[in-house]
């Protein structure tokens, strides 16, 4: 896969603009300040500065975040409203539903399932945190018919979409999802944690959304990663005030078991970080020299990237 396949370059473009020009325009003043969104540590410097937000590096675990940041309240308003928000749910996304479930939703779903098989987990119910439009609930479901299949999702015009698919749907954010407490035996999660106001609350609701004994699979962007670490702030994954959170593989074990989980297994299955890199605008003589070799020494890193934990996406499978 390529990065343009799921990203169009104009349709980005001018998402990554809408992005910018609303970043520069939060008030500042109405920022909250937060100690390490993973080990709640209050040990942290400035990594760098990024269209107004400032990004800590904490000192104890190596997570990357934004502080100060905008209160709960401001990012719950400014996903609803803002131009760059209104644009990737009415816009980008339509217009790559198709190959984004081509070339993601269906990969992830076969993904999963073989995890699930590995590990020897079974599973008779599964919700969706953040299910957006429902593609994945449909993906999944072709894989395995045999499970109840649910999902979360604040978006009103979005859980409407899934209600219509036929799948039932909570009309709220998961940490006000108390009447589906201990309910299911799996819970998955695709790219939220990113974006939310507080990880540790938004990690410990979907605890609680689960049976004892039962799993959540979290995907998300991780600080570690060789496009992030390589790129900076000139990475698209830094992208104020949508990305706020990016836990080191340390802050994400830390994270997840003090939000109560027993045991956490991380993998980084990414498979764009070197077309990412090599997409953007940096040079440096490996990079260079790299793009000299070909595809099969890039596909060959980057599988080198996802064995060794040092591709920015991340999948965290936690158990109960």
């Amino acid at each position: 896969m390529k990065e343009f396949e799921i990203r169009p370059k104009k349709l980005f473009e001018k998402y990554l603009n809408l992005s910018k020009k609303d970043a520069e325009s939060f008030i500042k003043s109405n920022f909250e300040s937060v100690n390490c969104i993973a080990c709640d540590s209050s040990l942290a410097k400035l990594k760098y500065e990024k269209d107004g937000f400032n990004y800590n590096i904490c000192n104890s675990c190596g997570t990357l975040f934004c502080n100060p940041r905008p209160s709960a309240e401001t990012l719950d308003s400014f996903y609803r409203n803002s131009p760059s928000a209104k644009f990737w749910f009415e816009e980008f996304l339509p217009n790559v539903e198709e190959s984004r479930r081509e070339k993601i939703f269906k990969i992830k779903a076969n993904q999963l399932f073989n995890l699930v098989s590995e590990k020897n987990i079974s599973i008779s119910n599964l919700c969706d945190v953040g299910a957006g439009s429902g593609i994945f609930l449909e993906e999944m479901k072709k894989v395995r018919n045999d499970i109840s299949y649910f999902a979360i999702e604040p978006g009103e015009v979005s859980s409407k979409i899934i209600t219509n698919k036929g799948f039932p749907v909570l009309l709220k954010s998961v940490e006000y999802s108390e009447e589906w407490s201990n309910k299911f035996d799996f819970v998955v999660s695709l790219e939220v944690l990113e974006h939310v106001y507080e990880p540790f609350d938004f990690v410990k609701s979907i605890h609680k959304l689960i049976k004892k004994g039962g799993y959540c699979l979290v995907t998300t962007l991780g600080y570690e990663g060789f496009d992030i670490l390589t790129l900076g702030k000139k990475s698209n994954s830094i992208s104020p005030p949508h990305h706020l959170n990016f836990p080191s593989l340390k802050g994400f074990e830390i994270l997840f078991k003090n939000a109560g989980f027993s045991k956490v297994h991380i993998i980084t299955p990414g498979v764009l970080d070197v077309d990412i890199v090599l997409n953007s605008d940096f040079s440096s003589d490996f990079i260079d020299l790299l793009n000299t070799r070909g595809s099969e020494a890039m596909n060959d890193f980057q599988n080198f990237l996802t064995k060794y934990k040092l591709s920015s996406h991340v999948w965290v499978l936690a158990s109960k």
